[in-house]
C-alpha cells in the first residue's frame, strides 16, 4: 500500500496556462480540481477574464519559473504529465519545446489543448496560432473545439462544411496526436466529445444555451483527475469528465452567477 501511495504521489501535473484573478478558468480550474497534485506555470497573470472589462495582464518570467518547475521535479523524483494550454506568447512555444527536449525523460505524457478559437473566430494573435502545429506534434493527446480544428488545418474558424472533413485534414496533419474533439454540438440540442483513437468513442449531453469561461478547462483538469490517478478508462474519464462540467454549468445558471462556480 505504502509503495503505490508513494508511486501516486510521485505522479504531478505540471499546468501551463493563463492565471486570472477574477473568474473560474485555466489554471485555478486546475488547482480547484486537481489540489497539489498540479504543478502551476502561468504564462501570463490577468487580474480577470478576457471577456470582463478593463482587465490587466502581467508578464511573467516564463522561461526561468518553467525551468526551475522542472529542475524542482527532478529533483524531487516527480513522474510528470505535462499539460499545455493558454499561451501569453508566441516565444512561450519555443521555451516549451526546447525543455521538453531536456527533460522528455521525466515527462510521460503530454496533453495539449491549443487554445486559439472558438464559436468561429480565432481569439489569440496569429503569432501564436502559428506556434501550436510544433507542439501537437510533441504530444500524445490533443484537445481542440472545432473552431481551432479549422485554424489548425489552414482554415477560417469560421468556415462552412462537414465537421468530418475538417477532422480527417486534422489526423492526417498531426496522425502522432490522440484527436479528442471538444464542444461539437449537435443540432443546437447536445454538446459532447468525439474521441479519434484506437477505439472511435463519443459521449453528448443536454446543452445548456449559457457561456462560461473556464468550462473547457473544467472539463480537462476532471479528465486529467479521472484518467491519471482515478485509473479510470479513458472513455469513461472522458464520459465522467463532461457529465461534472455540465452539472458545474448547471448550478451555475442556478445560481444566476456571472462566472462558473465550482
Amino acid at each position: 500500500m505504502n509503495a503505490r501511495k508513494d508511486l501516486m504521489e510521485s505522479l504531478k501535473v505540471l499546468a501551463v496556462g493563463s492565471f486570472a484573478v477574477h473568474g473560474t478558468a485555466s489554471l485555478k480550474a486546475m488547482i480547484k480540481v486537481l489540489g497539489s497534485r498540479v504543478l502551476p506555470v502561468p504564462s501570463v497573470v490577468l487580474s480577470g477574464l478576457t471577456n470582463m472589462k478593463s482587465v490587466t495582464k502581467l508578464d511573467v518570467p516564463f522561461e526561468k519559473l518553467l525551468t526551475e518547475v522542472f529542475e524542482l521535479s527532478v529533483h524531487r523524483g516527480h513522474r510528470l504529465i505535462l499539460y499545455i494550454g493558454y499561451l501569453g506568447k508566441p516565444e512561450q512555444a519555443d521555451i516549451l519545446t526546447q525543455l521538453i527536449g531536456k527533460y522528455r525523460p521525466h515527462i510521460e505524457y503530454i496533453v495539449t489543448d491549443p487554445v486559439c478559437g472558438d464559436h468561429g473566430r480565432m481569439y489569440v494573435p496569429v503569432a501564436i496560432a502559428e506556434k501550436w502545429p510544433a507542439l501537437i506534434r510533441l504530444s500524445d493527446m490533443v484537445f481542440p473545439n472545432l473552431s481551432e480544428i479549422k485554424i489548425l488545418t489552414g482554415h477560417d474558424p469560421a468556415a462552412q462544411g462537414d465537421a468530418a472533413d475538417y477532422i480527417a485534414q486534422f489526423i492526417r496533419l498531426y496522425p502522432d496526436a490522440e484527436l479528442i474533439v471538444t464542444s461539437m454540438l449537435l443540432s443546437g440540442k447536445e454538446i459532447g466529445i468525439e474521441l479519434y483513437g484506437e477505439h472511435r468513442f463519443s459521449f453528448y449531453h443536454p446543452y445548456l444555451s449559457r457561456n462560461f469561461g473556464g468550462t473547457g478547462d473544467t472539463f480537462l483538469a476532471l479528465f486529467l483527475l479521472h484518467y491519471f490517478f482515478d485509473k479510470k478508462t479513458k472513455e469513461t474519464a472522458l464520459m465522467e469528465a463532461a457529465q461534472q462540467t455540465a452539472a458545474y454549468i448547471a448550478q451555475s445558471i442556478a445560481a444566476d452567477a456571472d462566472e462558473l462556480v465550482m
